[in-house]
């Protein structure tokens, strides 16, 4: 394989993930355990928010739901209604995973009961799941290429990329490049200046 380009530093930090993170390990066919084992990881129930509507107030966006809903009628409803009444409790006590996150227990669900369901991701040190993705792609076949990009070749009838020119003079080519560069934006911006979507009137809270 390549040699290692010491000039690239990658940062492991501690990377706070969604439940989807849990169907792209199962497309993969990575087990969970070996996962958590060679990430470090470990379970996240939800997304505490301090200061939510005062100071001193906290919130916790949780991946679960509160209750159940009903055919025709969803959960709040049913809660509204005992809020009406003077029955109902704190929403969060109907929502499994702000339950767990409150008393600091967690078990992962071995049951298929729906009643039983707490979605939960992960946290976990990005550079290790890096790495352990390729140690992955490397044992099924992919193979990688190291080097410095000093150039990039494109296609002068539609201005697409044609391939990456490295330091060490080789030219690597393909139909699919995927810029992985960051912030710096190596292939999307500097090579084909796609510019971005200003959304800025979407995002009052930006």
């Amino acid at each position: 394989m390549g040699r290692r380009i010491a000039k690239v530093v990658i940062v492991g930090v501690g990377e706070a993930t969604i439940p989807p993170i849990q169907h792209l390990n199962a497309v993969l066919g990575i087990p969970e355990g070996e996962f958590l084992r060679e990430t470090r990881a470990s379970i996240k129930l939800a997304i505490r928010f301090e200061g939510w509507r005062v100071p001193g107030e906290s919130y916790f966006h949780t991946f679960g739901a509160p209750g159940r809903n009903h055919a025709f009628c969803d959960f709040q409803h049913f809660w509204r209604r005992g809020q009406q009444l003077g029955v109902a409790q704190d929403l969060g006590d109907y929502d499994l995973n702000h339950l767990c996150c409150q008393t600091g227990r967690f078990g992962r669900p071995r049951s298929q009961d729906p009643f039983l369901d707490v979605p939960y991701a992960y946290h976990f040190d990005a550079g290790l799941y890096a790495r352990f993705l390729r140690e992955v792609s490397e044992a099924r076949g992919v193979q990688r290429l190291e080097g410095k990009i000093t150039e990039v070749l494109l296609r002068p009838a539609d201005g697409f990329i044609d391939g990456l020119r490295l330091a060490d003079g080789r030219t690597v080519t393909g139909d699919l490049f995927i810029d992985c560069s960051g912030f710096r934006g190596l292939l999307i911006e500097e090579a084909l200046h796609t510019g971005y979507e200003d959304w800025t009137h979407w995002l009052p809270c930006d």
